[in-house]
């Protein structure tokens, strides 16, 4: 009876626990039906709660008198949700105001944007990679107002240039400055970082914002913040597949009439010459002609002489770029992880030039009562076997005429006419000998990573101490093979003439490091209606450069590429750097009431580069924020305005533009010096200066940001003035002191600018599930040089760029014809040749002045379209590479008038010594052939390749369609799938004026940007597809 008794109760005791207590589940999902993963749903006024799984679902256990739940999830309006005597739901949250967002600012600070002041923009890590860039720079192009990417050319390992908001100094560094997960480090290490392991990147744009980071912070910072894995049930695992195709998209405008020959006969007509590399020969008839040298055994090539249309296209090889990703991430409310592995595999259009990249990130973290640690690791290693002579490459290309079948020559090795002793060319190598015979086979290794632990002993106070460290090791082992020519070839070709090339090799290494201690305190207490947050924190710094090399010639085996095998004295130098930075450094920042904010800033710093008398200097800074709309509620009262916030900041930063040592008195060694191979060591040339300052940046910014329409329309404008002055500058003084120039604080120049940036969340939206978003940026960007030095208007900042008084820095100084005060031509009164100045003249600015930023996107049920165009403009470029491709006459550019006597355009002759002006109608140019185009007074002339730097580039256009898990038959198992097409660069628009080459492209990352050459590989497009699969 007992035992009955019992079992009666406890079946009472579970009839009634499961009336007070019942299970409910559920799907968060955002406005376009994607799952919410981690999504935290609570039991109102309980600590019961529960996070979304991979597909957003969740179960949750609610307890007793239970009766609502609250879903919240990071960027998104939470809501309270009556349950009632509901089961199932289905919820979805809309994404919150962006004023309620957390942006990341200086040093890895959380804000709130109503609280920030200054201009912070943020890009998501979704919107970086949806076009499947490999370098993250490539990402932000076109997505933020006021950021200037630009490259080098399309090789590999090609440098990029990133600047913000112009320059702020006339002979340092301009780059902005790259911080990952709270860490600074060398900009050079954006290349290593997998931009799929990217949840977004805040870009700092001016001085203001990036006040705390101390000098490198004063060109703005590029905040980047990796995965660290989200709340869920279980791991989710992602792999992905990018399979992509590179082709060149644009050369130089190509004569398309004239062939092989340097002469003209007694009629002004091109002379056929079967062994010129130059094209100012007879024009085209489609003949067989002979080219070349006759060989040994009495052979010669013939060929049609007729104009091959894609051939120099057809030299460059279709590239690809292939990708393979996994990841893994994982985590609760305590802890997180994330683990990634990514290869690059890449070949270059470039012909034989590939490379390799493999990137590996660990970061995890771990949260135990008042304690906290984190770790965040990446490791990228990349090898290439490239060539050592691309700007050789280009030329043999160039001073091939455009009726040679060039691509025939490609097996050099085996064909009869392709080899060294036999190809046509008498003064150039084949290109595709060239580039086997010269290559570097190099390896770079990069390590960066920080740990991370905290301790919370209070809810208002934070104390955290992150060691960063970062180091990048590079290789090279550079060799050029022996070439061996027989012996008819030395005594009858012109190339051969000087005998054999003997091999030789180099090999050399460099290895920096950067240690990066801070430790940073935060408080944060709300005082009433006031809230009160506070920083201190202190860095210690030290960085570390070594470089070596050795290389020996005339190697003893042809093919033993190793300098122990030479013959003779091999070639060898080391040297070393190293430096230490510290600061201490604060902020404090007053609210009232959530809508009025002022933040004050200071940072002093101890710089070991510097002086001892100006080692220590001190920096200041202020922001303020204002919600109107908070403070007069009736402003956001109507339909149109929401939101509206003012913001203003003023800082002022010190710039450090002074190398290791550059103060000191140093020896170097000297070839020669004192004579023969007997070592000895030279003074420097720069004397030292004691009382060298760190420049100095004023910085004042102020805008608005406003949201409209439900806040579907956001609009963010900001203004800044920035001056720059105690610029850093190299002055030359008398040979006499024993030296030729010194570094001074000198001179000044301001630069100024407007920022728009305009979003449509959506544009349109309707029921059927069409979406439109549209986003549109614009930036303007101008500077004026104040003042250079005392008896002093221009300073040479390299190639034609120069800082002048008066002007924009910087403008290009050309060589110019002479002309008219109304700018017309004056040309010589018996033979038509236009005169060439003998001094070069002030032309256009060298920098954008105009970038716009086009992004949209379109949405339809499973399919996505996804497009970036980009505009820059108000600049200028010098096209060298124009200048050199005259010499042989196979640009358009040389063939003006199809090479007939012409009456040089817009021109005037003078009888009278210069006293008067006669409009020219009838004085031709007598020889418009070689004796013109190819000669120094036509090439030498720079203005004849001057144009305008402006563009439209389609930057990214991608097609994706989101696979349902219906279709995969597998849906518990594969939580997401997409499937798109990617195209980068498809397109590019450019003034006519330009027939050269890529106007984005520049010989340099430093300031004397604005100048093309040969080393800047023709530009390429990118096609290809992506598949991604989430488990």
């Amino acid at each position: 009876m007992k035992k009955l008794s019992l079992v009666i109760l406890l079946v009472l005791g579970a009839l009634g626990f499961a009336n007070a207590q019942r299970t409910i589940t559920g799907k968060v999902t955002d406005q376009k039906g994607e799952p919410l993963i981690g999504a935290s749903i609570l039991v109102t006024r309980t600590t019961v709660g529960a996070v979304t799984d991979l597909d957003g679902s969740f179960s949750i256990d609610l307890p007793a008198g239970a009766t609502a739940i609250t879903v919240s999830y990071t960027g998104y309006t939470s809501q309270e949700i009556e349950v009632g005597n509901q089961t199932i739901f289905d919820i979805q949250l809309e994404e919150g105001e962006v004023l309620q967002e957390v942006i990341v600012t200086a040093l890895g600070i959380q804000k709130q944007p109503r609280e920030v002041g200054f201009s912070v923009a943020q890009i998501k890590g979704e919107d970086l990679t949806q076009a499947r860039v490999t370098k993250l720079q490539n990402g932000l192009v076109g997505k933020v107002s006021g950021l200037n990417v630009s490259t080098t050319n399309n090789g590999i390992g090609s440098d990029t240039r990133i600047v913000l908001r112009g320059i702020r100094s006339l002979t340092g560094n301009n780059q902005a400055l790259l911080v990952v997960d709270g860490t600074p480090m060398a900009l050079g290490f954006i290349n290593s970082i997998n931009p799929n392991d990217v949840a977004s990147v805040n870009v700092l744009k001016g001085a203001n914002a990036a006040a705390l980071y101390g000098p490198e912070g004063v060109n703005g910072v590029i905040v980047v913040s990796t995965k660290k894995g989200g709340a869920g049930s279980r791991p989710q695992i992602t792999i992905g597949n990018s399979t992509l195709f590179e082709k060149v998209s644009f050369m130089p405008e190509f004569q398309k009439l004239f062939g092989s020959g340097s002469s003209t006969n007694s009629f002004g007509v091109g002379n056929y010459d079967p062994l010129e590399n130059q094209s100012y020969g007879p024009e085209y008839d489609g003949s067989i002609v002979p080219i070349g040298e006759e060989t040994e055994d009495g052979r010669i090539q013939e060929i049609p002489y007729q104009f091959l249309k894609d051939e120099k296209f057809k030299f460059w090889d279709i590239g690809s770029n292939i990708q393979n990703d996994v990841s893994v991430n994982a985590g609760d409310d305590k802890s997180n992880f994330f683990f990634s592995v990514q290869n690059v595999g890449i070949k270059a259009t470039m012909p034989m030039d590939e490379a390799n990249r493999t990137t590996i990130r660990l970061n995890a973290g771990k949260t135990l009562g008042i304690f906290n640690a984190g770790l965040n690791f990446g490791y990228a290693q990349e090898n290439r076997d490239v060539t050592t002579e691309g700007a050789n490459v280009y030329w043999d290309v160039l001073n091939t005429p455009n009726n040679i079948p060039l691509t025939n020559y490609k097996d050099f090795q085996n064909d009869y006419w392709s080899n060294h002793d036999n190809y046509y060319n008498e003064y150039y190598f084949n290109p595709y000998e060239r580039i086997y015979n010269h290559r570097s086979e190099n390896r770079s290794d990069d390590f960066f990573g920080n740990v991370v632990v905290g301790l919370k002993p209070t809810k208002w106070l934070n104390i955290t101490n992150r060691l960063g460290y970062s180091l990048s090791s590079y290789f090279y082992h550079n060799f050029y093979r022996f070439i061996d020519y027989s012996d008819y070839a030395v005594s009858h070709r012109y190339f051969a003439s000087s005998g054999d090339r003997k091999a030789s090799v180099a090999d050399g290494n460099s290895f920096s490091s950067r240690l990066n201690n801070e430790l940073i305190a935060t408080a944060d207490h709300n005082f009433g209606n006031f809230n009160v947050k506070g920083l201190l924190g202190n860095l210690l710094r030290e960085s570390y450069y070594k470089e070596s090399a050795v290389s020996g010639g005339n190697l003893v085996i042809p093919t033993l590429f190793n300098v122990g095998n030479r013959t003779g004295e091999p070639g060898a130098s080391s040297y070393f750097t190293k430096s230490r930075l510290s600061s201490v450094f604060g902020s404090f920042t007053l609210g009232y009431k959530n809508f009025a904010f002022i933040e004050f800033t200071g940072r002093n710093d101890w710089d070991s580069r510097l002086p001892a008398s100006e080692r220590s200097y001190f920096y200041p800074g202020v922001s303020s924020s204002l919600i109107l709309t908070d403070i007069m509620p009736a402003l956001g009262a109507g339909k149109v305005l929401n939101s509206l916030k003012l913001k203003g900041a003023y800082a002022q930063t010190g710039n450090v533009n002074v190398g290791v040592y550059a103060l000191e008195s140093t020896f170097s060694q000297a070839g020669g010096f004192p004579y023969g191979s007997i070592p000895g060591f030279t003074a420097n040339n720069s004397i030292n200066n004691p009382a060298i300052r760190p420049e100095v940046v004023n910085s004042l910014e102020v805008g608005a940001e406003l949201g409209m329409f439900n806040n579907n329309v956001l609009l963010d404008v900001a203004y800044y003035h920035q001056n720059n002055n105690d610029q850093v500058i190299p002055v030359n003084i008398s040979d006499a002191t024993g030296y030729t120039s010194a570094l001074l604080n000198a001179a000044e120049f301001n630069n100024w600018g407007w920022e728009f940036d305009l979003k449509f969340l959506p544009l349109i939206s309707t029921a059927s599930g069409f979406s439109w978003e549209l986003s549109a940026n614009y930036t303007y960007n101008n500077s004026e040089v104040l003042s250079i030095y005392e008896g002093l208007d221009e300073l040479s900042i390299g190639n034609t760029s120069y800082a002048i008084v008066g002007y924009p820095a910087f403008v290009h100084k050309l060589i110019d014809w002479k002309r008219t005060s109304d700018g017309r031509v004056i040309v010589d009164p018996l033979s038509g040749f236009p005169q060439a100045n003998t001094v070069s003249s002030i032309f256009g600015n060298t920098n954008p002045q105009h970038i716009v930023g086009i992004n949209t996107d379109f949405s339809f049920k499973n399919f996505g379209l996804h497009v970036v165009a980009e505009y820059r403009g108000g600049n200028y470029i010098f096209n060298q590479i124009g200048q050199d491709a005259d010499f042989p006459g196979v640009l358009a550019s040389s063939a003006i008038n199809g090479r007939q006597r012409f009456v040089f355009p817009n021109s005037v002759y003078s009888n009278d010594g210069g006293q008067t002006y006669i409009e020219n109608t009838d004085i031709v140019i007598r020889d418009a052939q070689y004796a013109f185009f190819s000669t120094a007074a036509w090439r030498n002339t720079q203005t004849n390749y001057y144009s305008s730097a402006a563009f439209w580039k389609l930057r990214e256009v991608v097609l994706s369609y989101k696979v349902p898990t219906k279709i995969l038959g597998v849906g518990r198992f594969v939580k997401d799938a997409t499937i798109s097409l990617v195209g980068r660069n498809l397109l590019m628009f450019r003034p006519k004026t330009n027939s050269w080459t890529d106007p984005e492209f520049s010989n340099t990352t430093g300031n004397a940007v604005g100048l093309t050459t040969l080393s800047q590989s023709p530009p390429t497009r990118v096609y290809g597809f992506n598949v991604n699969l989430t488990f």
